[in-house]
């Protein structure tokens, strides 16, 4: 099966739950919300586990949303697909949406819109400790041809771990259909296992999973959070996303959302609170506090101001899947108020 096919069925499976979503709107389903409902509770998902959201948790915990004036209530998943699904259905009023599967969504008629970004790349290669590697690794076309003929675990078979690593190998000159074997390992938990039980050569590795596989027991493939000049430095993981019918009924309260992911940015960006934002990691993502610091310190800087610029907007196709779909209209599928700049 080649990789276009596999990514093909991959986003059909997940736009099933977003058709569903949208035949519920259309039936009436869905809390309607009238036109004087600002200061009412505003509900935004939060996906546990996933760092997208620390920017939502932070807010919430340290008490933007209720300075801004916003009566909010955190509906936290474990699945992120699900808050999506919700969000489209009209049961959110916000959530973080993946490119992935907003932009189907969109074109499946969807009303949502992107309000600002949340995090670049997160994602790094790792190899096993007795495997040879050459070259840098802040440079990872001098690294990814000691990868060919191996086996590389990515979360699933057309997942986004998978389309990042590709996207990464062919930009080293590699095929990823036919230079790689890539190997279904599963979420951080069950790759750990599989890694340590060698079922893999390589395997995607992020700073969140340092305190289940230590850095001292993988050889580094790569090293490139936060650093320019690779195919993965455009990525943006998910967006601050809206609700049309709350962003139409609601701008106050959506605005008001806007600048308290500001607070939360700037605070998180403010060096003094770098152990605060070392637990909140931590509680986020369930590690220790100790875990929590070390992977905020590798983070930081991968995490993005709240804005979408129309050029990384259109940098995205080649990273949601391949073949490349056609990007959504900027204009109509961002929301300016948010999206153009800080709103404070």
């Amino acid at each position: 099966m080649s990789r276009t096919t596999r990514w093909r069925r991959s986003l059909a499976a997940l736009t099933v739950a977003v058709g569903t979503a949208l035949a519920v709107v259309a039936c009436g389903g869905g809390e309607q919300q009238a036109a004087d409902g600002q200061g009412d509770t505003l509900k935004v998902g939060l996906a546990r586990g996933v760092p997208a959201d620390l920017m939502t948790y932070v807010a919430d915990q340290e008490g933007f949303f209720t300075e801004r004036g916003l009566n909010v209530d955190l509906v936290t998943m474990d699945n992120a697909n699900s808050l999506a699904t919700a969000l489209i259905a009209g049961d959110l009023d916000v959530d973080t949406m993946v490119p992935a599967l907003m932009w189907p969504a969109l074109d499946k008629g969807a009303c949502v819109k992107a309000m600002g970004s949340t995090i670049g790349n997160s994602l790094e290669l790792v190899a096993q400790p007795d495997l040879a590697v050459t070259g840098d690794p802040t440079d990872p076309t001098t690294t990814l041809a000691s990868l060919k003929g191996k086996t590389i675990g990515v979360i699933a078979r057309g997942s986004g771990t998978e389309l990042w690593t590709s996207a990464l190998l062919e930009q080293a000159g590699l095929d990823p259909a036919k230079d790689v074997t890539f190997v279904a390992v599963g979420v951080p938990a069950t790759a750990v296992q599989a890694f340590k039980a060698k079922q893999v050569d390589a395997m995607y590795y992020g700073p969140t999973m340092e305190e289940q596989l230590p850095p001292s027991e993988v050889t580094r493939v790569t090293d490139i959070v936060g650093r320019s000049g690779n195919a993965l430095s455009p990525l943006v993981q998910a967006y601050y996303t809206g609700s049309c019918q709350a962003l139409e009924n609601r701008p106050k309260d959506m605005g008001n959302y806007c600048r308290a992911i500001w607070d939360a940015y700037s605070f998180s960006q403010d060096a003094k609170n770098n152990e605060v934002m070392g637990k909140h990691l931590g509680d986020l993502i369930g590690a220790s506090p100790a875990a929590g610091a070390q992977s905020w310190a590798k983070l930081k800087s991968a995490y993005l101001a709240p804005t979408i610029e129309k050029s990384a907007w259109d940098a995205q196709a080649p990273l949601v899947a391949s073949p490349a779909p056609t990007v959504p209209d900027f204009a109509s599928s961002t929301y300016e108020p948010c999206a153009q700049g800080d709103p404070r």
